[in-house]
């Protein structure tokens, strides 16, 4: 009964996250962009991320120790995949959106376009590896349930 309970939590954590990227990525922020204006749909998305990010630290929580307890090997493709995953979140989360929520008030402040421009220019650059990091998640955690969706049975 606890190794159900542990294999639960494993698929639970993994299918939140993974869906949580995929109705965001492509459902939730292109509507929000198509429907507001940039600066608008920025600010909506702004006040999402937080909470997007949130969810997927509690699904590593609840992942990570899942897959630890119920497999034999340390360090094995799963584990890998789960790490990667981790890190990219991690990355996104902690580092990535909160330096581009400065830039962007940094934009906002700023007094002429001279100042605007290298702003903008960087906070470019940190959405593209925003979107990157996003995209190795989502890729590697299609592939961890892959891999886990091979041993089910139904």
């Amino acid at each position: 009964m606890l190794v159900h309970l542990i294999h639960f939590i494993y698929i639970l954590g993994l299918v939140c996250w993974v869906g949580g990227i995929v109705f965001f990525s492509f459902f939730a922020a292109p509507v929000i962009f198509s429907s507001l204006d940039r600066e608008k749909a920025g600010e909506v998305v702004g006040v999402i991320f937080p909470r997007y990010y949130f969810l997927g630290y509690v699904c590593a929580t609840l992942t990570l120790p899942a897959l630890l307890i119920n497999t034999e090997n340390f360090l094995g493709a799963k584990q890998i995949f789960l790490l990667i995953m981790i890190a990219g979140w991690l990355s996104a989360g902690l580092y990535v959106s909160p330096k581009a929520r400065d830039l962007k008030t940094r934009v906002k402040s700023a007094s002429s376009t001279e100042e605007q421009e290298p702003l903008e220019a960087q906070f470019k650059s940190l959405h593209s590896l925003a979107v990157k990091l996003n995209g190795t998640v989502l890729l590697a955690g299609m592939a961890l349930l892959w891999l886990s969706a091979a041993g089910l049975q139904l």
